[in-house]
């Protein structure tokens, strides 16, 4: 799909390849809200079948690949009437962001595997601070999540 838009916007649309491969994983990301919702039909109109099981396991994998690649792209874009940007610079930018995202996550997903299931053990001035319900558990995920996406 990348490739075929970025051909498609090249040849046909005139646009330059750097213009066309952006906008290429702009468009390939908008295809999991068309698929997913006609898997979840497929799914209960053919029980058992495994082909919406492997949309739904590469849907995600594919949007996290458009998102790396947008990112990249973008740095490599030069705006109209400005200097072509620096390829060394631009690539060591985002082999560091793309390090830095990894070693933070694998941080903030070691602290929470360790701490959320101790969470009942926290006691303030006598009292037990967490029950350890499931849904209080669903929460501090998605709070830590929250502050990961705000992490940038």
């Amino acid at each position: 799909e990348l490739l075929g838009i970025t051909a498609y916007a090249s040849c046909c649309m005139g646009y330059e390849f750097m213009e066309s491969a952006v906008l290429a994983t702009v468009l390939v990301a908008l295809g999991d809200g068309l698929v997913i919702p006609k898997m979840k039909e497929f799914g209960h109109l053919f029980p058992g079948h495994p082909m919406p099981r492997m949309v739904f396991m590469w849907a995600p994998l594919e949007a996290s690949f458009a998102l790396t690649a947008f990112g990249i792209l973008t740095g490599f874009a030069s705006p109209a009437h400005q200097p072509p940007s620096n390829v060394g610079m631009v690539l060591f930018a985002s082999t560091l962001r793309i390090v830095a995202t990894l070693a933070c996550g694998a941080l903030l997903g070691t602290l929470s595997g360790r701490l959320i299931p101790r969470r009942e053990e926290l006691v303030i001035r006598g009292t037990q601070v967490f029950n350890g319900t499931a849904v209080e558990a669903f929460l501090m995920v998605s709070a830590v999540a929250l502050i990961a996406f705000g992490m940038g």
